[in-house]
């Protein structure tokens, strides 16, 4: 009996490999605990850095952050080329970055590997390509293997095609050792069903935050319309063109961008002059939401440069929602379908501050907000964390059986 027991606990053992510090990663810290409150127990393993403590415990799992000296290096020097390229924009830059990128994901994924390997858990899973193997090795022959692919991680990377290619093929190898394959939403799970040649397509949770009706609306500005950019301020997300965008803007709207990243003082010194451009500090990632409500419109400025960025579903589009607010958007899949079809925000060209500055223009007057705001308890209903959660525990509960998924 005893035997018994210790085998049934054992089964319910998960280790999760994420190639961050885990200091903001909110679709892990979601599977981790919805997880670990039904019953598994779960480690999430990570890499360390000088923005958090080693290890750490959580309400109901563990995250530990073995360190490696070398790994830190490979990636202050990455950080810097990369600021430096923005500067410079050489045409050679990718090849250095490609090499950095490629020695940091071999030295995190060898840092990962003993520590997850040391958890004996029965389910290991990956979060995105870049610790997949270390994942699949970490298993080994007798555990199941979960595969989240948050992204098209091959086509994020600035390389020739030539270099996403042979990448894709060794995630198509990879995923064949996996026992079930997790994406963000079904756009991306059609084109990873097609590119891997799967029987089934691979299973969609959505990265919605938890449904939160204490949060009410706290808009403090009666006579302005508050536009927030919430999010990374990333060189490949026409953040540049949304600051350019408010020299066309109605008298009434403000653009508030509150965030960090590798452009930030790029993007500041655009809005010198620009008296409607106002940046704001990040925010912890549990006031995310509640922070959001005192603006009136999100918006999400993703240009369609990439087949990863054309058919992205981002966290902070769900954010917005459960924030109350209704959503402009660069025209893309995933934004179009859940905008359009909901009638709770509009569409642009975020290649184009025109265009951007157009829509904002039309979403923040009175008639059209109260209308779409009217629509937007109906969507909250569907796209949050308590849905998405019993998805993700049905899945994984599955594959607690010995019948294999997502080949």
């Amino acid at each position: 009996m005893l035997r018994k027991n210790v085998q049934a606990s054992y089964a319910r053992s998960v280790c999760m490999l994420v190639s961050n510090d885990m200091l903001n990663d909110p679709r892990v810290a979601r599977h981790a605990e919805a997880l670990a409150s039904h019953g598994f127990k779960v480690t999430v393993v990570c890499p360390s850095s000088n923005r958090v403590c080693r290890n750490e415990v959580k309400q109901c799992y563990e995250i530990l952050r073995p360190k490696n000296i070398i790994r830190e290096k490979l990636a202050t020097l990455e950080e810097r080329w990369r600021k430096l390229s923005e500067i410079r924009r050489e045409n050679n830059t990718w090849v250095k970055l490609a090499i950095l990128a490629f020695l940091q994901i071999l030295v995190t994924q060898l840092t990962l590997l003993r520590t997850a390997r040391a958890q004996r858990a029965q389910i290991y899973c990956a979060n995105d390509l870049d610790t997949l193997l270390g994942t699949i090795l970490a298993a080994g022959l007798d555990r199941k293997v979960v595969y989240d692919s948050h992204e098209l991680w091959p086509d994020m990377m600035l390389v020739p095609e030539s270099v996403k290619a042979v990448t894709r093929a060794i995630e198509r190898l990879l995923v064949r050792q996996t026992d079930l394959v997790l994406t963000v939403n079904e756009f991306i799970a059609e084109e990873l069903e097609s590119r891997f040649s799967l029987r089934t397509r691979p299973q969609v949770v959505y990265n919605c935050p938890s449904t939160n009706s204490h949060i009410k609306a706290k808009r403090k500005h009666k006579h302005l319309k508050l536009v927030l950019y919430q999010g990374r301020y990333s060189p490949d997300r026409a953040l540049e063109n949304l600051i350019q965008a408010a020299d066309y803007l109605l008298p009434d709207i403000r653009l508030v961008l509150r965030g960090f990243g590798i452009i930030e003082k790029k993007l500041r010194s655009l809005s010198v002059g620009r008296k409607n451009v106002q940046f704001e500090n990040p925010v912890n990632i549990c006031q995310l939401v509640s922070v959001a409500s005192e603006a009136d419109v999100g918006i999400i400025t993703y240009p369609p440069t990439n087949l990863n960025n054309y058919l992205a579903s981002p966290n902070k589009l769900f954010e917005y929602l459960q924030a109350g607010l209704t959503i402009a958007a660069s025209n893309i899949p995933f934004m179009r379908k859940i905008i359009m079809e909901n009638d709770i925000g509009t569409l642009f060209d975020s290649r184009d501050p025109r265009s951007i500055a157009r829509a904002l223009n039309l979403i923040t007057r009175d008639a059209v907000l109260r209308r779409q705001r009217a629509n937007l308890a109906s969507v909250v209903k569907r796209f949050n964390w308590d849905c998405e959660s019993r998805k993700l525990l049905k899945l994984y509960e599955s594959i607690c059986s010995p019948t294999r998924l997502g080949q």
